[in-house]
């Protein structure tokens, strides 16, 4: 049986080493074969360690967004309207992944727990401090800043528009805040101070 620290080090070769295939190779559909060949292991290893894609992509996916893109889930209203411009100018790092993120099936199963995280930390965050923001423009707020502060939003920009991570960065986030502004704006006025 393995200790723990090696564990964590294979476990870790076999996330890098399919990692570094998809985005090599431009294709998520690759073999256990190929990972455990480019970490240096058995399929045997490999499969005691993740018994099923779907446990290799969860793990995978929670590495990316912690370790390769460094997304850190925010605490304040501002973490989250600036959030995206650290984001995209790590998509500008690694292209080829970030698209593979962005436009596949497989791609969207890794991302999947970090933007569930995303979505509750924005409900409890964003309206803390006006929650009397009516229900509908809530949930209409938040929809439309889903689609802003995403990975799909940083490829747009970067292929119809030709930003660069820094430029979408600075575009998403100035939409974002005009979204909450306006949103907030919309909240009813406390009549009881009034005369």
């Amino acid at each position: 049986m393995p200790s723990d620290e090696v564990a964590a080090q294979t476990r870790l070769r076999i996330i890098e080493s399919f990692v570094a295939l998809i985005e090599e190779c431009d294709d998520v559909t690759v073999s256990t074969a190929y990972i455990a060949k480019r970490a240096n292991l058995s399929v045997r290893i490999v499969h005691e360690y993740f018994p099923s894609r779907d446990a290799l992509l969860r793990a995978t996916g929670e590495w990316l967004n912690t370790q390769v893109f460094g997304f850190a889930l925010g605490t304040g209203a501002d973490d989250l309207v600036q959030g995206f411009r650290v984001a995209a100018e790590r998509f500008d790092e690694h292209p080829n992944l970030s698209r593979i993120l962005a436009l596949t099936r497989v791609g969207r199963s890794m991302r999947i727990k970090f933007r569930n995280e995303l979505l509750i930390r924005r409900r409890r965050t964003l309206w803390h401090d006006t929650p009397d923001v009516p229900a509908a423009d809530r949930r209409r707020a938040e929809a439309v800043i889903a689609c802003l502060d995403n990975v799909l939003s940083w490829l747009t920009l970067k292929e119809e528009f030709d930003m660069n991570g820094s430029e979408a960065g600075a575009a998403i986030s100035w939409a974002i805040e005009v979204i909450l502004r306006e949103t907030r704006a919309m909240a009813p006025s406390d009549q009881s101070s009034q005369p």
